[in-house]
């Protein structure tokens, strides 16, 4: 049962609790964790302090704690919906454990009140369905979302990416519209849409939606784990020294280029705003024996904001960017996409 917490601290924690979640409303986790382990300290058994504290952790890309104060909070209160969503949407990554953020979303589903938590639970669930193979069980469960326009950009943002993955092409397009009405500057947005517009061979389409996608992710703030300039530089020279002496001597001469986001110019081409990385040049195994050839620059690029985004700590963050020099070196040396995923270098 829930211990509550004395009457002269009850005004307190609820403060608390408000400097939190406008903490994390305002983007600061530094700030909402403090408000939150504040909390916690005041109401140990409090089932919102400890979500509020896992949220915060979320923030700060501690996905374990949180999951600790998530499972604490529904332990304490089984019909709490937040800390099961809240957990559920660490859990539904393919590489943890969609079965139970599946669960998790389902008790949620049974719980649920507002409605913003109904929405977020019926989405979960489907991304996780969708996950484990269930495509059909997954479609079913998105049509259960309301007929109107959602409560939020990001729902709308959420079911389109999920239609994408099933290749439900004119629903996605639907939900993007929605989303884009409530939230005109979402870089999600338009990166969808160039998706879309790509799976339909609209080029110029294409390439408008993800030269504002470049546009608004450069707007955006580095994450809480994002390394500097020249750590980053770093990471990948480390990375590289991994490498067989034979490949290090052959890539001797091929610079590797850290940037931000994808040139407006390799945006123009065709190439998607969010790669994680690019090799430029010749492959190896291509480049001519017969003198006179004509001379190809090759070039390793890294896309920090990139790699930074699809993170969630700083020792992620180093794995990736290991990753994606070991990816774009594959490439060098001929090696093809399917290769690379063979080899857990996808």
């Amino acid at each position: 049962m829930k211990r509550e917490a004395p009457n002269s601290d009850q005004d307190e924690l609820a403060k608390c609790l408000e400097r939190a979640w406008a903490a994390l409303e305002a983007g600061d986790p530094t700030a909402a964790t403090r408000a939150a382990d504040e909390a916690v300290r005041l109401a140990p058994e409090d089932p919102e302090a400890l979500t509020a504290r896992g949220v915060a952790r979320t923030a700060n890309g501690d996905d374990e704690a949180a999951l600790v104060d998530f499972r604490l909070a529904l332990e304490i209160d089984p019909e709490f919906a937040a800390p099961a969503l809240y957990a559920a949407e660490i859990l539904v990554d393919p590489e943890r454990d969609p079965e139970e953020a599946l669960r998790l979303a389902e008790t949620a589903l049974e719980v649920a009140e507002a409605e913003e938590d109904f929405i977020d639970a019926v989405l979960i669930r489907a991304q996780a369905l969708l996950h484990l193979g269930r495509n059909d069980e997954a479609r079913s469960a998105l049509a259960e979302l309301p007929p109107v326009e959602l409560p939020d950009a990001e729902h709308h943002l959420r079911a389109a990416w999920l239609l994408l993955d099933l290749g439900v092409l004119d629903d996605t397009e639907h939900h993007l519209r929605h989303a884009l009405s409530l939230n005109p500057e979402s870089a999600d947005a338009y990166h969808a849409i160039g998706l879309v517009a790509e799976a339909r061979d609209h080029y110029e389409a294409q390439i408008k939606a993800w030269l504002r996608t470049r546009e608004l992710d450069l707007a955006e703030p580095a994450p809480p784990w994002s390394v500097s300039p020249a750590q980053f530089e770093a990471i990948a020279e480390e990375a590289l020294a991994e490498l067989p002496e034979r490949a290090r001597a052959l890539l001797a001469n091929v610079p590797i280029v850290a940037e931000d986001v994808p040139s407006v110019d390799v945006v123009a081409e065709g190439y998607d705003p969010r790669l994680l990385g690019l090799f430029s040049g010749v492959p190896y195994p291509e480049k001519s024996s017969v003198t006179g050839a004509i001379p190809h620059l090759d070039a390793i690029h890294l896309y920090q904001r990139n790699i930074e985004r699809v993170c969630r700590s700083r020792d992620e963050v180093e794995s990736e960017i290991r990753t994606t020099v070991l990816h774009e070196t594959g490439h060098f040396f001929g090696l093809s996409e399917e290769d690379l995923e063979e080899m857990g270098l996808g």
